[in-house]
């Protein structure tokens, strides 16, 4: 009996480790940290080159910027949507860059598609890599001494406004939806206060997963001939984010050699596409001038993010309309 027993054990064991094994291999990281800027560059789809990328502050620029400038001819409304892939690693774009209903690559033949990176200035005012203080330096446009989130379960300073703030202060229509519950019940408390109190027209919706963020956000960008839609329905700008891809990379590893990844990041695309061709598919399209935005808060490697590595400061945004790089958009920050 007892022969029995440890001859069990001993199958037990070997068994817990081809597991471990296996599991572990899956979560080794597969590029090499020197050659991966360079490795990057060489998937040949980007219109600047590493050394010349932007901040990720720079969102808040553009979509500023889109909202001062005036109206095309024809054009009666200014509309913006900007929609964020929690987690989508830069490497992983090569895994979508042929394909057909890839949002990223749709929206970058009709602009561009530029490298980003996260995590503050390399140095001098470095943060975390994670999902908190990402978004918030492109919303607010400014790193973690200006907003005030410098890592996760972080509140953000009242006084640093987000672009959804201050062009609802100025007679638009604004909305925020997430999934990730500690967007609402922390970082952006402020926001969500003042925006009721104030009677300020900033939608924040919390949804139980990505499917669900995904038909809200038709819910706002649908508009078929005939409807009748309120301000509120409609948004002006809508910001959102699909969290797929990083919880892919908890699980399972972050990287486009990982197959749970790489469907993760299809996963945000499918979504991604079918939005944007609603929006184009809008009764009233003609006469709206959108700018459309996709980028993504931060890498990983394994299967987290926080630090420094290459792997999780590069990001990336693909964008309607080209942006002519000066020093004005390399060194942009509020502070």
């Amino acid at each position: 009996m007892k022969k029995k027993s440890a001859l069990f054990m001993a199958i037990l064991v070997i068994i817990c480790s081809i597991c471990f094994t296996s599991c572990s291999s899956s979560k080794t990281e597969k590029r090499n940290e020197k050659t991966y800027a360079q490795e990057i560059d060489e998937i040949g789809i980007f219109d600047n080159s590493v050394d010349k990328a932007m901040p990720q502050t720079v969102i808040h620029k553009l979509i500023t910027e889109h909202f001062d400038s005036p109206l095309s001819n024809g054009k009666t409304v200014k509309k913006a949507i900007f929609i964020g892939y929690d987690g989508f690693r830069a490497d992983a774009l090569e895994n979508i860059k042929n394909d057909k209903e890839s949002a990223v690559m749709y929206i970058k033949n009709q602009g561009g598609l530029y490298h980003t990176f996260s995590g503050g200035i390399e140095g001098k005012n470095e943060q975390a890599t994670s999902t908190a203080p990402s978004w918030m330096a492109m919303l607010t446009g400014g790193w973690g001494a200006y907003n005030g989130i410098t890592d996760n379960s972080q509140m953000k300073n009242s006084s640093a406004e987000t672009f959804l703030t201050s062009i609802a202060k100025k007679g638009h229509t604004a909305s925020f939806t997430t999934s990730w519950r500690e967007h609402t019940q922390l970082s952006y408390r402020p926001d969500i206060a003042d925006a009721i109190k104030n009677n300020l027209a900033v939608e924040y919706t919390h949804q139980i997963d990505d499917t669900a963020t995904y038909y809200q956000i038709l819910k706002y960008v649908s508009k078929p001939e005939g409807c009748k839609k309120t301000t509120a329905q409609d948004p002006d700008v809508i910001f959102f984010t699909l969290e797929y891809a990083d919880h892919a990379g908890h699980d399972t590893g972050f990287g486009n050699q990982n197959e749970n990844y790489i469907k993760a990041c299809k996963d945000n695309e499918t979504y991604g596409y079918d939005i944007i061709k609603t929006i184009e598919q809008r009764s009233t399209y003609n006469q709206e001038d959108w700018l459309i935005i996709i980028s993504t808060d931060h890498g990983g490697t394994n299967t987290s993010h926080g630090g420094q590595s290459p792997f999780e400061r590069h990001t990336w945004l693909s964008i309607n309309k080209p942006i002519d790089i000066t020093d004005d958009y390399l060194n942009y920050a509020i502070k």
